[in-house]
């Protein structure tokens, strides 16, 4: 039975330079299908920043009415979906900041362990595979800064690079090991203390 999935969905990969380069010639099937393919990781990404569904909705959407808008000054790209990422990540802030004043730009210059990424990545698989910690994860991920919880959700669920996440966050590379490894290691204490607790009660 043939494949009916639409091409671009089947290797959006390699077909998102050329809706960007739709979109940028005022094509609006570019933007359709950026769209389509994007907006569900987006708004996944964004729930992880901020865990509200309408405020993160209304930032998905306004920032494809942006894309539009603003078409004819987009800059070429080598990676459409960190561009994306980091444009809804920066509107987010934004709006959060606005709101209450409670983001700043954490940039951390020490660079703690080469190995971070593949020790990190064991501890947090290990932790989704035990049913019983991951409710206690998800409460741990919800009381982290913000600029935690989102490297967390960039490097482990979205299983960007940490060059990538750079750029997304704006920050070097060593401090994007190094943000990593303190959020990995606020939920080892976070988790800790849940569990201790619920021993108790």
């Amino acid at each position: 039975m043939p494949n009916l999935k639409p091409k671009f969905l089947l290797d959006c990969a390699q077909e998102s330079g050329t809706f960007w380069n739709q979109l940028k010639n005022g094509e609006k099937d570019g933007l359709e299908k950026l769209y389509i393919t994007y907006s569900s990781e987006l708004f996944r990404y964004g729930m992880a920043i901020k865990p509200n569904r309408s405020f993160i909705k209304d930032c998905v959407q306004e920032l494809f009415v942006d894309l539009w808008k603003y078409r004819q000054t987009l800059r070429h790209t080598d990676n459409v979906k960190v561009y994306l990422f980091k444009s809804l990540s920066n509107k987010i802030l934004r709006e959060v900041s606005r709101d209450k004043q409670i983001y700043k730009n954490e940039e951390i210059s020490d660079f703690e362990s080469v190995f971070l990424e593949e020790s990190a990545e064991e501890k947090m698989i290990n932790l989704q595979r035990n049913e019983s910690l991951q409710e206690k994860l998800e409460l741990a991920l919800e009381n982290l800064p913000l600029r935690q919880r989102e490297v967390i959700q960039l490097v482990f669920f979205e299983k960007m690079h940490y060059e990538e996440v750079s750029k997304i966050l704006g920050i070097t590379i060593d401090s994007s090991y190094t943000l990593a490894w303190k959020a990995v290691n606020s939920l080892k204490k976070s988790i800790l203390i849940l569990v201790l607790l619920a021993s108790i009660f």
